[in-house]
């Protein structure tokens, strides 16, 4: 658990070394979270992409589209587990974005991705979670956009925390 903490601690240190302070403080934070909660390859893997892409994300407000697909089909493959609740909640939230047109392509795959390698109930528990955080982060801050992958991997790193890992 030290060691999968130490790694993500020093990915993070390296991701985020030009970013601004509160940007490499709430990063810092989120990969001690995860290393807090790693149990299982699933929950390692989950939490390294979570934590490369919420980079991305609150960098660039996009993320690479080859290495986020691979990643989530890497999930997909490797840990199967709710093929049903992945596919109903993909539905839902990608109505939503079309209709609201404020998620991305990306938030979308990765809710059904925690749909898919949790269960439906844990997925849309953080959901709840990051769209809490993303409220915070707007009141505080008041940004044009939120980086909502950034919010999703807080919401997964605090609902593994209390659950003991997943």
């Amino acid at each position: 658990n030290s060691m999968s903490m130490c790694a993500l601690l020093l990915i993070a240190i390296y991701l985020v070394r030009q970013q601004q302070l509160e940007v490499r403080y709430f990063h810092c934070l989120l990969a001690g979270l995860f290393g807090l909660s790693i149990q299982t390859w699933l929950t390692f893997w989950l939490s390294l992409g979570l934590l490369i892409f919420s980079v991305a994300d609150w960098h660039e407000r996009t993320v690479p589209f080859f290495s986020f697909t691979g990643w989530c089909l890497t999930l997909l493959v490797c840990f199967p587990h709710d093929l049903f609740g992945m596919i109903l909640l993909a539905v839902m939230i990608g109505g939503l974005a079309v209709v609201s047109q404020g998620l991305g392509s990306a938030d979308v795959m990765l809710i059904a991705l925690l749909a898919c390698v949790l269960r439906l109930e844990a997925a849309l528990i953080v959901t709840l979670i990051a769209c809490g955080t993303a409220c915070l982060h707007w009141i505080a801050a008041r940004p044009p956009s939120l980086p909502m992958i950034s919010h999703l991997a807080a919401g997964y790193a605090y609902f593994a925390l209390v659950n003991g890992g997943l």
